[in-house]
């Protein structure tokens, strides 16, 4: 589900972007501030989310095309002009992904902050390999470690850290297959959450993430398309 409506479905104002009319560049959005509200999703004053809003653990199915600006980027209760967070204004580029992530700053909090990632794929070169990255996106989860199968492949994930760490916003390179994922209490056997199965197919792109809160956790896959 897409869950939001951007610039292609003529929910954007015109900016004065000097490029050419098909030029597009990718967003997508996930609210995962289990402790906050609905939100509505604004672009330069203008809501750009369905009707109803984009509810705590929903999130953005494919990429929407957006015409490339500059926007400051608003959340605010949903029906409400109560403002959550702002990011700030900043360059939207022609042919550049992007993901908008709402969360929970602390265990338990209502405080929410959001944060602007730059999808960059072009590390995915190998036709036969699927590539991922993994986000710890949950307030409760202080330090966990990432398991596809057998193998322990992340370790020591605390919530929102690729903010901090850049790298971990990068796509890593993985055998394609079938994969139980699991996500544990870092350094201990404690399985909080898993998946299985997962496939991950050649040439694809996957972010893992872990949301919810402590007493409902939940590993998910997100296939990049647009």
């Amino acid at each position: 589900m897409l869950v939001f409506v951007l610039a292609g479905a003529g929910c954007l104002k015109s900016t004065s972007s000097s490029t050419t009319p098909n030029a597009v560049c990718y967003v997508s959005v996930m609210n995962e501030a289990p402790y906050s509200s609905t939100v509505d999703l604004y672009f330069n004053g203008t809501v750009v989310s369905t009707t109803g809003g984009i509810a705590p653990g929903q999130y953005s199915s494919e990429y929407g095309s957006v015409k490339p600006g500059n926007y400051t980027v608003d959340f605010k209760v949903a029906g409400t002009d109560s403002l959550l967070y702002e990011i700030p204004a900043a360059a939207y580029d022609s042919s550049t992904f992007y993901t908008l992530i709402l969360y929970n700053t602390a265990p338990k909090s209502p405080a929410v902050a959001a944060a602007r990632i730059v999808d960059d794929f072009s590390s995915v070169t190998q036709t036969t390999n699927a590539y991922y990255r993994f986000f710890n996106l949950s307030p409760d989860a202080p330090g966990v470690d990432l398991y596809l199968s057998s193998t322990v492949a992340q370790t020591n994930r605390s919530p929102m850290d690729n903010l901090t760490n850049l790298s971990y916003d990068a796509f890593q390179p993985i055998n394609s297959g079938t994969f139980t994922i699991n996500v544990k209490k870092a350094n201990t056997d404690t399985v909080l959450a898993s998946l299985n199965p997962a496939e991950f197919m050649p040439s694809t792109v996957y972010t893992i993430y872990l949301n919810g809160t402590s007493s409902n956790l939940a590993v998910n896959v997100l296939e990049a398309t647009y």
